[in-house]
């Protein structure tokens, strides 16, 4: 490894963060030249994703994990980001996922006056992704989430002329910085308990060891192991949409433009599920300090299995009773988060895989479906199912993305999402066997909603016949998606042999992640 791929792992989020603030002035420079928004929206979106492929080569030849030191400072003294195959994975497929929905933005809002403002909040999203996903410090964990939070809740009320976009984004922005809040506080008590924020000393602390620089934990870790837990889930299922704290999801993600809906139940809900998962499989994984910190953790890991399920059930029959094509995917966002928050609960190997696998193709399938039957409401001005009926054949490509991302979604074999579900009922199958038929339960319902979806627009009543036309870009970015799938689809078996189940071996071995300074 040279020091140029070592500094990629810093370099990424620090590319699109110039690019946030770039915008703005380049607005102004050229005088609101549209095309040079757009082109300069394109490199910015590019730069990172050649940047990631190279993180995902970098993580896969090594079975160690990476460390970028912020300043040189060595963990757990400085900031550090780190690099492993899971985040690597996750890193490339949201600057992938981001790079499409760029080109489909430019056109999606052509006739908007405000794109440069748009790719400001949407590289700070962006941004914000990257953080979360490469930090290996707890407290920088809550600055980037932060930094998410903003551009989600400012892109939600994008369409500042309409009622329903202002509503929900501020009911989303107060939900969401009452989660970020509490997490503050639980971040307080690590800090006084353990004397550290850095993913390596905690999870060394946790399983028994100390760093020099931060010395023993001090007072009660059981009781601030308990305490931390029940704040950081009631965080991160706020994050997440998932129950109990999903009521802002259908409201808010609908609200937004198309292309920021794709990459709110796409990308952005991944945040509490990876912070999640980076505590129950990271911080406190594998063998603990003792056995009554091993039982705290699984008492939680046994809610977050139930809430899971509960999410995963609601989300599914909720899907039933929607009107507006938005909101019904947006349930199906609560149903799939629900199996992750499954995933991460059941606490075993197989859990690991279904949560990678998960992970990345409903981030995939979820942002082709949202983006596909965007080219409906585009085209028709509505969002209403029955408005959609019958434009199938008008638009055949759209409808192709639909229905495979549908199916995907509902888990019909032999589409990758089925293959993560079948993972997560081995995962759950030691624990209970009525885990695994209310999983089978939940998709069979959910399949209804979405051929509910698809039936509408191939068989439905036409009541739009006045339609615009759709531009090449959003074409363009629906068939890569398309192709993406099916590779997915056709690969599945080397992708789980020589992606998932070695990312899986490493999060397992627990001591990869107390690595000395």
């Amino acid at each position: 490894m040279n020091l140029i791929e070592n500094t990629l792992i810093g370099l990424i989020p620090l590319t699109t963060l110039i690019f946030s603030f770039t915008m703005p002035i380049l607005h102004y420079v050229v005088k609101g030249s549209r095309r040079v928004i757009e082109l300069t929206s394109l490199i910015a979106s590019l730069i990172p994703l050649i940047m990631s492929i190279e993180l995902v080569k970098l993580a896969f030849s090594t079975d160690e994990i990476i460390v970028y030191r912020f300043g040189g400072w060595p963990p757990p003294v400085g900031i550090v980001y780190m690099l492993d195959k899971l985040n690597s994975l996750l890193v490339f497929t949201t600057t992938f996922l981001m790079f499409l929905i760029t080109i489909y933005s430019n056109k999606y809002l052509a006739e908007d006056k405000s794109l440069a403002w748009y790719y400001t909040l949407y590289f700070g999203l962006e941004t914000g992704l990257l953080g979360v996903l490469l930090t290996g410090d707890v407290f920088n964990l809550f600055v980037m989430i932060e930094v998410t939070s903003v551009a989600s809740y400012s892109l939600v009320m994008f369409y500042r002329h309409r009622g329903d976009s202002i509503a929900s984004g501020l009911k989303y922005a107060f939900i969401g910085s009452l989660g970020t809040t509490i997490y503050f506080f639980a971040l307080g008590l690590i800090y006084a308990t353990f004397g550290t924020f850095n993913y390596f000393d905690l999870t060394a602390k946790t399983h028994g060891y100390t760093y020099p620089y931060s010395g023993q934990p001090i007072g009660d870790v059981l009781f601030t192991t308990g305490i931390v837990l029940v704040l950081i889930t009631w965080t991160f299922t706020i994050k997440a949409g998932v129950f109990p704290n999903h009521f802002w999801l259908p409201d808010a993600h609908p609200a937004a433009p198309t292309p920021i809906s794709a990459i709110l139940s796409g990308l952005v809900v991944n945040v509490g599920a990876y912070a999640m998962f980076r505590y129950i499989y990271t911080i406190y994984g594998g063998n603990l300090l003792n056995i009554e910190l091993n039982n705290i953790v699984n008492i939680v890991s046994n809610i977050l299995l139930n809430i899971g399920l509960i999410s995963a059930i609601i989300g599914s029959i909720l899907m039933n009773f929607q009107r507006d094509v938005k909101r019904i995917i947006a349930y199906s966002t609560v149903m799939h988060l629900g199996y992750l928050f499954m995933c991460i609960g059941a606490r075993n190997n197989y859990g690991i895989e279904s949560f990678i696998l998960h992970i990345i193709n409903h981030s995939i399938a979820k942002a082709t479906l949202f983006l596909s039957t965007g080219v409906f409401i585009y085209t028709t001005g509505s969002r209403l199912l029955e408005k959609l009926g019958g434009l199938a054949s008008k638009h055949i490509l759209a409808t192709l993305a639909t229905i495979l991302s549908a199916l995907n979604l509902a888990g019909i074999p032999p589409l990758p999402i089925f293959y993560s579900k079948l993972l997560l009922f081995y995962a759950t199958f030691d624990i209970s066997i009525a885990y695994g038929i209310k999983i089978i339960l939940t998709s069979a319902i959910a399949l209804i909603a979405y051929v509910k979806i698809i039936y509408t627009l191939i068989f439905g009543r036409i009541y739009v016949t006045d339609l615009k036309k759709t531009p090449l870009a959003m074409n363009i970015t629906l068939l890569s998606l398309l192709i993406v799938m099916i590779l997915i689809t056709f690969g599945i078996n080397i992708i789980i042999a020589d992606f998932i189940e070695k990312t899986a071996l490493q999060i397992s071995s627990i001591e990869n992640y107390m690595l000395k300074p």
